[in-house]
């Protein structure tokens, strides 16, 4: 594998997670730090929304967020909360539609965190927001590969929270974001053999994440769906399977840990209950009316994957040529372009299977 084409993996799984995507730098505001509360029905709101993002009730999610920014025009958070809810809305379409409106509540958070802090120059969540930002600006970047911008603005979030821990800051959920950072830059560094002497940090960050998994406030959740990511990434699949099926138990809507479970068991080659994960998905994604097909088609993907490893060629030629009776936009299309490949490659092997099959008949 090219060092670009690895890049471009590891981004992708990273911004895939919507975890991060959802809490990168924001929910650590939240946590238990010697700094001063947020006010309770502001604090109590943006749980709430977040919650909400995680059950797939945006619309919900929105409300709450839209109710923060009335009472506290000029605090940052509820314009950073509405960019999360936004960016959950195309994360799950994959679309693009609504990439001006999250750059502008993006924007919004870092004017007032900027104004909140040259009243309060130690006000650490006037930093944390500016941070959060620049750094939600670099996931969704990096989702439609460009580079460039994407690692000027997500090294800075990234840099917020480098200094959060240089300054040996109390907050327990700093251990999501730090073992993050940990775990990815020495996955990176493993496969650059120009650089020796690199500290492998992989095991280091995964235990931060289980730490705030555990005892965080804020992070819990999102430590947990970190590490189903990243356990799967080490085929530790038992870990990232019990961790799947725990969160699915209080967010049982929640599409990322389904998907979770989905890969977790397939890497367990449990295909028949991996199948039974997807087809739970494929079902929602189909009963929604804004549904682009986009998950669709992946969820057939997948189920070809599995048909394959079962030894059902016809099965496998089946799912693959159900992808092509979706209408997808010229965006989505663009956006399918490696699973399509993917799929024809599957359907070329079970053709080719089937045929030396009947040879030997």
């Amino acid at each position: 594998m090219s060092m670009g084409s690895f890049l471009k993996k590891l981004i992708l799984r990273g911004i895939n997670n919507l975890a991060v995507v959802l809490c990168y730098i924001f929910c650590l505001t939240f946590s238990g730090s010697a700094a001063p509360p947020l006010p309770e029905d502001l604090h109590k709101w943006a749980l709430s929304s977040l919650d909400n993002v995680y059950n797939e009730e945006l619309k919900e999610a929105e409300e709450v967020a839209r109710r923060i920014i009335r009472k506290y025009p000029d605090h940052p958070a509820g314009y950073f909360i509405q960019a999360v809810v936004i960016d959950a809305w195309m994360l799950k379409f994959q679309s693009n539609k609504k990439e001006n409106e999250l750059y502008r509540y993006c924007d919004l958070a870092i004017e007032k965190g900027e104004k909140l802090l040259s009243k309060e120059p130690g006000n650490e969540w006037a930093k944390f927001f500016i941070g959060g930002a620049d750094g939600y600006k670099g996931t969704y970047e990096a989702r439609y590969e460009r580079w460039i911008t994407a690692f000027r603005f997500g090294w800075k979030g990234v840099s917020v929270l480098l200094e959060l821990q240089d300054s040996k800051s109390d907050i327990i959920d700093i251990n999501y974001g730090v073992g993050s950072y940990d775990y990815w830059r020495s996955a990176l560094m493993k496969t650059l053999w120009w650089m020796p002497g690199i500290e492998d940090k992989r095991e280091s960050g995964i235990q931060k994440l289980y730490k705030a998994r555990q005892r965080g406030v804020y992070t819990k959740n999102f430590a947990s769906s970190a590490l189903v990511d990243i356990l799967l990434n080490e085929k530790r699949f038992e870990e990232a399977l019990k961790i799947a099926d725990e969160m699915l138990e209080r967010y049982g809507s929640s599409t990322v840990f389904q998907w979770g479970r989905a890969r977790s068991l397939f890497g367990l080659k449990r295909y028949d209950e991996a199948s039974k994960s997807i087809q739970v998905i494929l079902s929602r994604v189909e009963a929604d009316p804004q549904d682009n097909h986009y998950n669709a088609a992946l969820c057939h993907l997948w189920l070809a994957k599995i048909a394959l490893e079962s030894g059902q060629f016809d099965q496998v030629i089946a799912e693959c040529n159900r992808i092509g009776h979706y209408v997808f936009n010229d965006e989505i299309k663009k956006r399918l372009d490696k699973p399509f490949s993917e799929a024809r490659d599957l359907r070329k092997r079970a053709l080719s299977a089937q045929q030396k099959a009947e040879e030997k008949q």
